[in-house]
This record gives structure tokens, C-alpha cells and sequence, in this order.
């Protein structure tokens, strides 16, 4: 029974640890990290003269290698979003419904976190007017979790800039409204219900905050909405805004409720970008002074993980660690295991007859020298045991560590399960080989003495 119940309570601790690790995993992953930034599209400095990527010259080289590797691991991939000051800092995909990347995160795997992706009923390189991103909104502030913010005041007020890159082109992203609606508003989620313009109105007029757009930006957005992509050079000159961005995330207050932040999209030369490399700072995301940040802060991102490069680790592989541990740690049954070696050799030194009489003194004359070697060579499996045991856990602390890279998802196995479990069968053979003794022995005078008590005494007889 007792063996029942132990198998069951390491059954539920373990469960129990993986549930603890999957929220963690969960919340973590759901955050931009190096691994994905190092994806993230990059303007670099050249020399004006020389065409040198040094830094050292006022011209600007569009280098797409970045973006053109996110394509390469998910085709899906058509821009990049940042917002600055807050998490939202995040490659922008599009699926073949608005469901498919609601579970799914930008590698392709099942995720609940999902990705941040533009809605099916856009185009993918950006050409409509007004355009819909969607994000989960987790609680710790992950995806679209910072869009919650934006209901305070203060805060709409002081994050006020992004940049969006889509096809090709830089867009400096300005915050003119946050809104309070449900999943089914048209006037929201259907991107041809309105004119631009008179989607404008209705989002101005149904806003909680909300800065007045000019006559110049509501012009620039229907001439875009007219004309298309090829206008937008001169709304780049000029400064005129050519989309509008509706970043849209669930919220709680209200059943099937949302939360929309709207943003005009301006088509920008990257190097006019405030802080185009750093999240923090000033107002604008950037230094206090609006002076760019230099591009090769992202240039040096590169992917975490382990030498072999695995996208996920192993549950198995942890488990044969966790066994290995558990062989070796000084736990009280382990305890009387390793000190089997001195017990042995203090047994072996009684065997001289002191204390014997009777048969038991013929017994030691007879059988007390084969029983003495006999000890000695399970006192030299004992030592030879314990160093191979100590050995096997070292050797499977590196291979876990060397071959997984817990930041990734968990899988039951990999391909270097069989490795975990051919170490912990050594551990296995090794402990029953050299910790189990098989041969006779015969008593001391002091067990003699504790089996001969009668019940409820302290003294022999």
C-alpha cells in the first residue's frame, strides 16, 4: 500500500511541477523574445561615398535579409508591428481564416498565446485604407495585453507611437483613438462597410479618447483609398498619413467585448523613424532627444537556445534526469546504501571469533575466511559503484542541459530520449550489481543478542 501511494503522490508531483512549468512557459513565450527579434526588419547605415555598411554616413540601405529569413520560416509573415514603450513588438501574419492564428504562434505550433495577425478580409501587403490586427490580450501585459492601457487617460496620451513594416516600406504609426466595442461591429470588423471617411466619423464620434485628425490626413486617407499604392511616395513627402491601423484585442468588461486602439499609418524614410531601436525612452520610444538609435543593436540579436539547436525539449529526458538524482541523493534509504561499505568492513573484522561460541565459533573457523573475502570484494563494489553512479549523474545533468532548451515547448521525447534512457538503465544496472549483497553471512553476537530480546525489553540475554 505504502509502495501504491508513493507511486501516486510522484505521479501527482510531477503533474503538478509540468502544470507549473506550462503557465510559466505560456506567459514567457507569449513575449517577444531575442529569438524573434533577431527576425525583425532592420535599416542600416551606409556611407553615402563608399556604400559601406559602417555607420558613418547620413544614407540609409533597406536591408530586408531579416525579413526575407522570417518569410523563409513562416510565408505567412507580412509585416512587422511596434509600439512604443510597451510589448507589442511583434512580426504580423496573415492566415487562412481569422481563427487559424488564434492558436497557432508565428513558428507554426499550437499555441494559446497565438500570433499577432492581420484579419483574412485585408490585403496582405497593406494596400487597403483601413486594416484590422488582432492579438490576444494576456494579463501580463503579452500580445495585445497592453492595449488594456489605453482606457487610462494618461496613458493614451503618452504612448502615442509605433512603426509598422509592411511590403517593403516603413510607416511611423501615430495613436489618434481608443474604443470600447463588441466582436460584431461591423462599422469595425468589416473592412468594406464604410468609406474611410465616414469610417473615421463614426470611430471619432464612438471613441473614449480620441485626438482630432486635420482636414490634410482625412484628405490624404481617401486619396489613398482612390488611388492606391501609388500615391504613396508623394504622401511620403509630404507627410500624409495613406492607412489606418485598428489593433483590436478581447476585453472583459463587456460580454464579447473588444478593445480597439486606432492608429494613422505615414509612410516614412526608416531613418525618420524616432528611436527606431529602442522601445524605451522619451515619449516617442526613443532617446529624450528623438535622436535613432543605432541599427546594429538589432543587428547583433541572435536565437537562444542550446548547441544542438532543438525546437523543443523533452519530458522523458527530464524525467531519466530526475531519476538519476533520485538513485544518488543522500535520501535516507540512499544514505544506508552508500554506507554498506562500512558496515561491511566492520563486520569483516568481527569475524575473528571474538564473541562467538558454539557452533557459531565452528561456523567462523569453518566458513569466517571465505566470508571475509566475500566482503571485501562487495566493499570494492560498493566504492566501484558509488564513483560510476556519481560519474552517470554528471553525464546525465550535461546531456539534458547540452540538449534541451526549456524555453522551447515540451514534447513527451526527441531524438535523444534513447540516449536518457540508456544512461538511467546504467544507473539501473549499475546500482543492482553493486549495491546488492547476495552472498551468506554469519550473524554478529550483537544481532544474535537483539534477536533473542523478548518483547518489550531493552537487555539481551
Amino acid at each position: 500500500m505504502r509502495a501504491i501511494v508513493a507511486v501516486v503522490a510522484v505521479i501527482i508531483i510531477m503533474f503538478a511541477a509540468y502544470s507549473l512549468y506550462d503557465t510559466f512557459y505560456i506567459n514567457q513565450h507569449a513575449f517577444s523574445s531575442y529569438k524573434l527579434k533577431q527576425y525583425k526588419p532592420v535599416p542600416v547605415v551606409v556611407d553615402d561615398n563608399s556604400g559601406k555598411r559602417n555607420g558613418d554616413g547620413s544614407g540609409t540601405d533597406y536591408d530586408e535579409d531579416s525579413f526575407t529569413r522570417l518569410k523563409e520560416v513562416n510565408k505567412d509573415a507580412k509585416g512587422w508591428l511596434t509600439v512604443h514603450n510597451t510589448n507589442i513588438d511583434y512580426p504580423v501574419v496573415q492566415g487562412k481564416d481569422d481563427l487559424e492564428y488564434a492558436s497557432k504562434d508565428i513558428y507554426g505550433n499550437t499555441s494559446i498565446t497565438g500570433a499577432i495577425y492581420l484579419m483574412t478580409d485585408n490585403a496582405g501587403d497593406f494596400s487597403d485604407p483601413y486594416n484590422v490586427i488582432f492579438g490576444h490580450h494576456m494579463d501580463n501585459g503579452a500580445m495585445f495585453g497592453d492595449l488594456e492601457k489605453y482606457k487610462d487617460k494618461d496613458y493614451f496620451d503618452s504612448h502615442k507611437t509605433g512603426w509598422l513594416y509592411a511590403n517593403g516600406r516603413y510607416y511611423r504609426l501615430d495613436v489618434f483613438a481608443v474604443m470600447m466595442t463588441d466582436a460584431y461591429n461591423k462599422n469595425i470588423y468589416d473592412k468594406d462597410a464604410l468609406k474611410i471617411k465616414e469610417r473615421i466619423n463614426y470611430i471619432l464620434s464612438n471613441s473614449e479618447y480620441y485626438k482630432i485628425l486635420t482636414d490634410s490626413d482625412k484628405e490624404a486617407l481617401e486619396r489613398f483609398e482612390k488611388e492606391g499604392v501609388k500615391v504613396l511616395d508623394e504622401l511620403q513627402k509630404s507627410g500624409d498619413p495613406a492607412l489606418v491601423l485598428a489593433l483590436s484585442t478581447c476585453e472583459s468588461a463587456i460580454t464579447n467585448g473588444r478593445i480597439v486602439v486606432f492608429f494613422k499609418a505615414t509612410p516614412v524614410d526608416a531613418k525618420d523613424l524616432p528611436g527606431f531601436n529602442n522601445n524605451g525612452g522619451g515619449e516617442n520610444g526613443g532617446n529624450s532627444d528623438n535622436t535613432p538609435e543605432t541599427p546594429s543593436v538589432i543587428d547583433k540579436l541572435t536565437a537562444i537556445g542550446h548547441p544542438f539547436g532543438s525546437d523543443n525539449w523533452a519530458f522523458l529526458n527530464l524525467v531519466c534526469v530526475i531519476y538519476c538524482v533520485v538513485v544518488i541523493l543522500p535520501f535516507t534509504k540512499t544514505r544506508l546504501k552508500f554506507s554498506q561499505s562500512r558496515a561491511a568492513k566492520k563486520i569483516r573484522e568481527l569475524y575473528s571469533g571474538y564473541g562467538y561460541s558454539g557452533a557459531d565459533a565452528m561456523a567462523i573457523i569453518k566458513y569466517g575466511d571465505k566470508i571475509k573475502a566475500k566482503l571485501k570484494r562487495f566493499r570494492l563494489r560498493v566504492n566501484t559503484g558509488t564513483a560510476i553512479e556519481i560519474f552517470i549523474l554528471v553525464s546525465s545533468v550535461l546531456s539534458f542541459f547540452l540538449t534541451e532548451d526549456m524555453t522551447t515547448p515540451v514534447v513527451m521525447c526527441d531524438k535523444y530520449t534513447p540516449l536518457m534512457i540508456a544512461i538511467s538503465a546504467l544507473m539501473f544496472i549499475v546500482d543492482v550489481i553493486c549495491f546488492v549483497y547476495r552472498d551468506m553471512r554469519i550473524l554478529t553476537p550483537e544481532e544474535v543478542a537483539q534477536m533473542r530480546r523478548p518483547e518489550g525489553t531493552t537487555n539481551g540475554n
